[in-house]
């Protein structure tokens, strides 16, 4: 006959005690385990319990082990209730049977009352799942991360609580209930123990800012838990910049107002005294006499002291060492402080260790572009000394090529101490584009264009482009082909094959042909260009237009001015040179770009248009003030003909518009002449002559307005006109006896002409990268108008400007 017993181990503490058990205290004893088995388990497998368990089959039954069985199953937070029974077998030996009332599962996650912040961000910081066992502390702890979301967004009285709905016997729906509350505003942020930083100081360099009216578009006042956090870290860190080494930033005092609408910010500080800079020194492993060391500081003594000049000055130090292959290097600034005279001595401790040699450089994760392509942008080759600046420079070049969204470059010990591998990780992007799309410009109307590009065509590093445009104010079919290292040379190769069309005011140019163009670099930054070009130049003074657009709209009496409207080949020389050191050319922030060239077209290169054409641009970039980058560029253009009959009005300069002159419409600003208008040979009307020569300035400062979303505004200043210096053109009667004024007259004359004769406009405008493309929105207001002009031009336009 079986005997059973039933043992009953209650989830409390007091399980672990003897009167936890029902049996009696000799039930087992010296008998062994046969089989043990589980009941009452939906979700989690036989294995995740048993995985869990000190006793096992074959073992003696021993209570103390089974106590540490519930212990442990307990723990597993997916059960309700946890017994056991024991029943002895025919044979003497125990059956172990675990029962479990097994706590239900989560059938759906709910969140209710959000609609300031999108579900997909909750469910980022959400980690519950469906269908597995409810766990009500991670629940509370998945509504305490919503929260934290919330208060990151700038909803500082936000709330959250949970509620567990039973669905039946086994499921449950988790329902997290939000309840968003306003935004509350920062009125006031203020610091109480200033001495001698200021509060506008202070408030300069923190991104939390104080309410203003412009908080419903851009957030400008609103609390932001993570940022404001960081914000005390910089004020910290402003004070040790400015000498301050034993300032002290308390916790701040954060105040609602009784609407709790407001908070009002107030931050403890204790500055203390500024100190100096007193002796500097030099010690260890020196290469040469300390005045050398001196020299490679900004850092100096009697300076007051700041801990980022300190660490830029032992970046300097360690990359001295570096370049000179000592890739251990260690600098150390020892600081000793005199309370007294309010100075604190350094002593850079240098360890130098031994010289090391590039052994191994591995490239990594380019599943499409080939080595050489990356090899060939590096400043570093296996077996050459260590040098840290042509590492940074490798790296820098391989970004720049605009294949690869991150470059990671480490170091790891070669074969042996003189020796350090190089582990170069990219991840590679697409740089192949197909895009069909249409739009409507306010400079050219509709716009329709197709366009196919691969940038590293094969992995090569090739770049290949089909674009077709059409427009009211141009129509373009191009194939483009460029290769930066031709045979794996340091030459540049690419041509152009091209059918375009452009209207202006009064006429219509059309041009079919391409170029060839060869460039060498002298340096990295520098580069010269060698290009030839052959076109097949056509004009037309007819009223029609461009298939969107009645773009000429007044036809010229031809017979009085034919010479200028004239068209031919065109087949020209090109000698060009760049400097270049833009931190990013697309959207550059620093650097300069500027550019150089001479074109050359006569009858000995085969062409039938002849002129000399030369000039160039210089692009300025500066970071001011926070996140306000100044932009400028100069351009000059002069173009001559030793041809009687001068320039073609197809080569001449017309300006106005969102390219070159803003505030202006365009391609309406040049000088004018006076011809006999069609059908009235007594009456004389003005048509644009075209400039021969052009002074363009744009100068415009560029700032974030809506960072997340790549928005920003820009406000700017442009100067400049087209200039006609051949004398042909020029009638001094003619324009004295009209008063014609000298922004449109086409006799130079230095320096009346470009004093008086310059159109100034300012303005103001957004610009967004768009999935689309940059998008640049602006609105122009001329300094000085002429009858005819407006007041303000608006326009917008797909690309960048300079």
């Amino acid at each position: 006959m079986r005997r059973a017993l039933l043992i009953l181990l209650l989830a409390f503490p007091a399980f672990a005690g003897d009167d936890a058990l029902t049996a009696p205290s000799g039930y087992g004893a010296g008998k062994t385990i046969e089989h043990i088995q589980f009941r009452g388990n939906r979700k989690v497998e036989d294995d995740a319990i048993r995985i869990n368990l000190v006793s096992a089959v074959g073992a003696p039954f021993d209570r103390e082990k089974i106590r540490e069985d519930v212990r442990a199953l307990w723990k597993m937070n997916f059960f309700d209730d946890v017994k056991v029974e024991a029943e002895e077998a025919p044979n003497g030996k125990i059956v172990l049977t675990y029962v479990f009332n097994e706590k239900p599962s989560v059938r759906k996650i709910l969140v209710a009352g959000s609609s300031e912040v999108g579900l997909d961000k909750i469910n980022e910081v959400i980690d519950l799942k469906r269908d597995t066992i409810l766990d009500v502390t991670k629940v509370k702890k998945n509504c305490e991360k919503v929260r934290d979301l919330y208060v990151s967004k700038g909803f500082y009285l936000a709330t959250c609580d949970y509620q567990v709905r039973p669905i039946n016997e086994a499921e449950v729906d988790v329902i997290i209930n939000v309840k968003e509350n306003a935004k509350v505003q920062i009125r006031r942020i203020g610091f109480t123990g200033l001495k001698v930083i200021t509060d506008e100081e202070l408030r300069s360099i923190m991104s939390t800012k104080e309410g203003s009216i412009l908080a419903f578009i851009n957030d400008a006042g609103t609390y932001q838990q993570d940022i404001f956090e960081r914000d005390l870290t910089l004020l910290t860190a402003y004070y040790y910049d400015k000498g301050f080494i034993n300032v002290k930033v308390s916790a701040p005092q954060i105040t609602l107002s009784a609407d709790r609408r407001f908070m009002y910010i107030n931050i403890p500080i204790d500055e203390g005294p500024p100190f100096d800079i007193g002796k500097i020194d030099f010690k260890g492993d020196l290469m040469g006499p300390k005045e050398d060391y001196y020299k490679r500081l900004t850092t100096k003594s009697g300076d007051r002291f700041s801990r980022s000049r300190l660490g830029q000055d032992m970046v300097r130090l360690n990359d001295y060492y570096k370049d000179r292959g000592y890739a251990y290097v260690n600098v150390s600034p020892n600081t000793s402080v005199n309370p007294d005279k309010r100075t604190l001595d350094v002593a850079f401790e240098i360890e130098k260790g031994s010289k090391v040699y590039f052994e191994r450089i591995n490239i990594r994760g380019n599943t499409k572009t080939r080595d050489k392509v990356i090899r060939r942008e590096m400043s570093i080759s296996e077996g050459e000394l260590y040098s840290q600046s042509a590492l940074d420079t490798s790296r820098a070049r391989i970004q720049a090529l605009g294949y690869f969204e991150k470059v990671d470059v480490s170091t790891r010990r070669g074969s042996s101490d003189e020796f350090i591998e190089v582990n170069i990780e990219v991840t590679e992007r697409p740089t192949g584009t197909f895009q069909i799309g249409a739009g409507f410009s306010s400079v050219e109307n509709f716009i329709a264009q197709a366009q196919i590009s691969q940038n590293n065509l094969f992995g090569r590093g090739q770049t290949m482009a089909l674009q077709a445009q059409l427009s009211g104010f141009r129509q373009l079919f191009s194939l483009r082909f460029i290769e930066p290292y031709f045979f794996d040379t340091r030459w540049t190769f690419a041509f152009d094959i091209y059918n375009q069309s452009t209207a202006s005011i009064g006429f219509l140019r059309t041009a079919t042909g391409g170029d060839l163009t060869w460039g060498y670099p002298i340096s990295y930054e520098a580069r010269v260009y060698g290009t030839y070009k052959l076109e097949e130049v056509g004009v037309s003074t007819s009223s029609r237009g461009l298939i969107f657009s009645g773009a000429i709209q007044s036809p010229v009496a031809q017979n009085a001015v034919a010479n200028l409207f004239r068209g031919g080949r065109t087949s020209s020389l090109r000698g060009s040179f760049t400097y270049d050191t833009r931190d990013n050319r697309l959207f550059p922030s620093r650097g300069l770009y500027d550019n150089l060239f001479v074109e050359l077209a006569d009858t000995f290169t085969g062409s039938q248009n002849v002129f000399v054409r030369y000039g160039g641009f210089a692009r300025f970039y500066k970071p001011l003030i926070g996140p306000f980058v100044l932009k400028t560029n100069v351009e000059v253009g002069v173009i001559t003909s030793r041809q009687p009959e001068g320039v073609p009005i197809t080569e001449r300069y017309i300006l106005g518009g969102i390219n070159d002159i803003r505030g202006f419409r365009p391609r309406t600003l040049s000088p004018v002449i006076l011809v006999q208008a069609p059908g009235a040979p007594d009456a004389l009307t003005q048509i644009q002559l075209g400039g021969n020569m052009e002074l363009v300035l744009n100068t415009e400062i560029e700032f974030p307005l809506f960072q997340k979303v790549g928005i920003s505004g820009v406000v700017f200043f442009d100067a400049g006109n087209a200039y006609n210096l051949e004398g042909k053109w020029c009638n001094r009667e003619a324009a004295a006896s009209l008063n014609l004024n000298a922004k449109i007259d086409p006799c130079f004359d230095f320096p009346r002409s470009i004093i008086q004769g310059a159109r100034t406009s300012v303005g103001f405008g957004f610009r967004w990268f768009s999935p689309i493309g940059p998008l640049r929105f602006e609105w122009g207001i001329p300094l000085v108008r002429l009858p005819g002009e407006d007041t303000l031009v608006f326009e917008f336009t797909i690309g960048n400007f300079f």
